[in-house]
């Protein structure tokens, strides 16, 4: 069965308050935002699947090797 996928890949810090994400571009230091609701006001009615996921810094630990 042949499908059509509709899709969206936003990264970037997430604002609840205004429903938006913010994405920083390094290379010309400027910031894009983009609406969550603009965004899934499109899919209305239809069936959809979410997937959300955080990126974060995993800490080290000091070399087990050395004395």
């Amino acid at each position: 069965m042949a499908k059509k996928v509709h899709q969206y890949s936003l990264k970037g810090d997430y604002y609840h308050d205004k429903q938006v994400i913010a994405e920083f571009d390094k290379k010309t230091e400027e910031t894009e935002y983009y609406s969550l609701q603009d965004i899934l006001g499109k899919f209305d009615g239809k069936p959809i699947t979410i997937s959300i996921r955080e990126e974060d810094v995993v800490p080290t630990v000091d070399d087990p090797f050395e004395e």
